[in-house]
């Protein structure tokens, strides 16, 4: 026996006795053994946890492991010297919770199958750190540990990256969130937002993740075009989501169900509804010339209810009835797009309450058990007060409405208990991913503070899912398991020791503290916003990069931010350089130092190109006495550009695929302008026709906008 020093798990049980552990050979077998109520058999979420443990020791561990079931009166006795027993004991009546009791003979877990599952999770992490192919690190531990949030898990959002996920990759999504005891995944089926790239090559931002449309031919393939750094050209990928393809939704709840993670679709409206509008113009809402907007419904018209509930029983038919599901998210934030026939007869807080009342009644009718809504329109309408409440009660919505309450910037969300209604809250756990790192520590412990002070039952964070937040995931996982216990600070220490081994976890603590200041949300967070696409272009005039770096160059404060931003990332990257990883957790170093390469790498494109027209505007109406200038000018930021296209095939190693086209999208533009203001400096240093003394250097591209006009979004 030996290693007595306490282990670090996310989440931290509610109770642990820690003796050390013992260290098997692979000459002793290991037993994996389910003991169930004689006469029944194990279930699903059991079977999952017997297939999760097994495999983890047959890839990890080079000796002898078997699988038996039994029924619970049979001999549970062990001799010395027998094999090593791990006890799966399937009882218990409270969800979740399980205990876990550990000797030099046998390891007993015992729970419900939720329960079990956990308890294997928290298992899991014991053996990773100190476990070979020789040498098996089995605890010697008396755990006892349940959540403190009934619901807690993560809303992947349809947007540019989750679009483009294979099967196998929302698969993994799960295995991340079973890994953290998460149980709850929410999937955009279906939402919309503003064009924000080009329309060459790029599909218009409308997202369907299942074929529930009256007419299913009408959705297109999508396309995006990008920047592909390993061939060194635009190209364009064209595809249909994975969930929309081949049952792939069917597939995803079916292997998440196995696994104890509830799933809850969200059908967004009225807001965030453009492809609806689109296709079916009859239900449109229209301006004050009648004419259909394409975004937005009338919910007066006859045709519009009808047409929402045929393809929201589509939905509970396909893929919530046949696996249980009885959950659904209809979305119901920021509407901007009502109706002028509409407004004519109701008021804005009149119709909200009407497609509440309609949708919700509809699926409740048709065997949901819980109707979540975005907080922040009916908050804005209603004020969540008694006429909303006993609204709730005329339309026996009451108990059945959970109030999502989402904000991934203030401080300070002021939520508020409302009666007849359950209360979730909705922190970020990131959705750039494709741009940089997002830190939403204290965003979490924020949101869930305030949950806590409410008695709310559940915390589901909105995201665009990456293996690059991990971070993020692991707090969330942690302090909604603990929701009174942790705090960011006590976290980032916790999750120190968790990925890095030895005195270097202090350091990184130091580390993730310094991120903080780069990546949650503040001034820096939009600076590095600004370096790409994301945040769209609706002025023609100041073409993408035209409108940040005449900002840079308008204001030596801006270009003295991003020059600290720099500073900031690389001392942190000092920070992280040294530190060996916990086995298995090798990705979660690389991700931390690339992020920080990341921000250095798209700063000095940035501000490279933004020197090299300041340089240029500076030369620009004067004679052409000294072409070595120009080219020593272009020559630099040439080096940028080479800088720039190695940081885009780091991306494309160190992000998700899904994530990599976006990235190399993002910033192909900023690529295109750096290229098109190399190539004219060099054009102009070596072109003879410009006579010496007589022809005026001209205006620099990226102030004249020329060539990127074509962007304007």
């Amino acid at each position: 026996m030996n290693g007595s020093s306490v282990p670090i798990l996310i989440p931290a049980p509610k109770k642990m006795r820690y003796e050390g552990k013992q260290v098997l050979d692979s000459s002793r077998p290991v037993t994996v053994e389910v003991t169930v109520e004689a006469g029944s058999q194990p279930a699903a979420v059991t079977l999952t946890a017997v297939r999760q443990l097994t495999a983890w020791l047959e890839e990890h561990w080079g000796g002898t492991v078997k699988v038996n079931m039994q029924e619970s009166q049979r001999d549970e006795s062990v001799s010395e010297g027998a094999a090593y027993r791990v006890r799966l004991v399937e009882r218990g009546a409270e969800a979740e919770r399980y205990t876990f009791l550990s000797d030099a003979n046998e390891l007993r877990i015992t729970g419900v199958p939720q329960g079990l599952l956990y308890g294997v999770q928290t298992l899991l992490q014991l053996l990773q750190p100190g476990t070979t192919r020789d040498l098996l690190s089995l605890p010697l531990a008396d755990i006892e540990d349940e959540p403190d949030l009934a619901v807690r898990g993560i809303f992947a959002e349809s947007f540019w990256g989750s679009d483009l996920m294979e099967l196998d990759d929302w698969k993994a999504m799960v295995d991340e969130m079973v890994s953290f005891k998460l149980n709850t995944l929410g999937i955009g089926i279906y939402g919309c937002w503003p064009r924000r790239y080009p329309a060459e090559g790029n599909s218009s931002s409308e997202f369907l993740f299942a074929p529930v449309l009256d007419d299913p031919e009408l959705v297109e393939e999508r396309s995006i075009r990008y920047w592909n750094p390993a061939t060194g050209q635009a190209e364009t990928k064209t595809y249909r989501p994975a969930l929309y393809e081949q049952d792939g939704l069917s597939k995803l709840i079916a292997y998440a169900v196995e696994r104890g993670v509830r799933v809850i679709p969200q059908f967004n409206g009225p807001g965030h509804s453009r492809l609806l509008p689109r296709l079916y113009p009859a239900i449109s809402s229209v301006d004050g010339q009648g004419q259909a907007t394409g975004t937005g419904y009338s919910l007066t018209h006859p045709e519009t209810f009808p047409m929402l509930k045929r393809m929201l029983k589509r939905m509970i038919d396909r893929y919530m009835k046949p696996f249980g599901q009885t959950w659904f998210h209809i979305g119901m934030d920021e509407i901007t797009d009502w109706c002028a026939e509409d407004l004519k007869k109701h008021s804005p807080r009149q119709l909200l309450e009407l497609y509440l009342t309609e949708i919700g009644r509809f699926l409740v009718d048709n065997g949901m058990e819980k109707i979540i809504i975005w907080h922040d329109m009916a908050d804005h309408l209603t004020g969540f007060d008694e006429a909303f409440e006993a609204l709730l009660d005329r339309s026996g919505l009451a108990g059945k409405v959970v109030i999502h309450w989402w904000n991934y910037t203030m401080p300070v969300l002021p939520v508020r208990s409302v009666h007849g209604a359950a209360g979730w809250t909705a922190p970020s756990t990131g959705y750039l991913a494709g741009m940089f790192y997002q830190d939403y520590v204290e965003n979490i412990e924020n949101r869930l503070n305030e949950g806590a002070e409410h008695s709310f039952e559940g915390a589901m964070a909105y995201a665009l899912y990456s293996p690059t937040f991990r971070r993020n995931t692991a707090f969330l996982a942690e302090k909604s398991w603990n929701t009174r216990k942790r705090s960011a600070s006590e976290f980032e220490r916790l999750y120190a020791g968790w990925i890095v081994d030895g005195q270097e976890a202090e350091q990184w603590a130091r580390g993730f503290q310094e991120m903080r200041k780069m990546f949650q949300y503040n001034p820096t967070f939009v600076l590095l916003l600004e370096i790409g696409v994301f945040s769209g272009n609706g002025d023609a005039s100041r073409p993408y990069p035209s409108r940040i770096i005449q900002g840079v160059l308008a204001s030596d404060g801006i270009h003295k931010a991003y020059r600290i931003t720099r500073a900031l990332a690389q001392h942190t990257l000092l920070l992280f350089e040294r530190g060996d990883p916990v086995s298995g957790r090798e990705y979660d170093l690389l991700v931390n130092r690339f992020e920080c390469r990341r921000v250095i790498g798209l700063i000095d494109a940035l501000l490279g190109l933004a020197d090299a027209v300041q340089a240029g505007q500076r030369l620009a109406g004067r004679p052409v006495t000294d072409r070595s200038r120009l080219a020593e000018i272009g020559g630099k930021l040439e080096r940028h550009l080479d800088e720039l296209d190695a940081l885009l095939a780091e991306m494309q190693t160190v992000l998700p695929p899904y994530m990599a086209y976006v990235a190399c999208r993002e910033y192909m533009f900023l690529r295109q302008a750096m290229q098109m203001q190399a190539d004219e400096l060099a054009l102009l240093a070596r072109d003879e026709a410009i006579g010496s003394g007589e022809a005026l250097i001209p205006v620099p591209v990226s102030l004249r906008g020329r060539g990127t006009a074509g962007m304007a979004l």
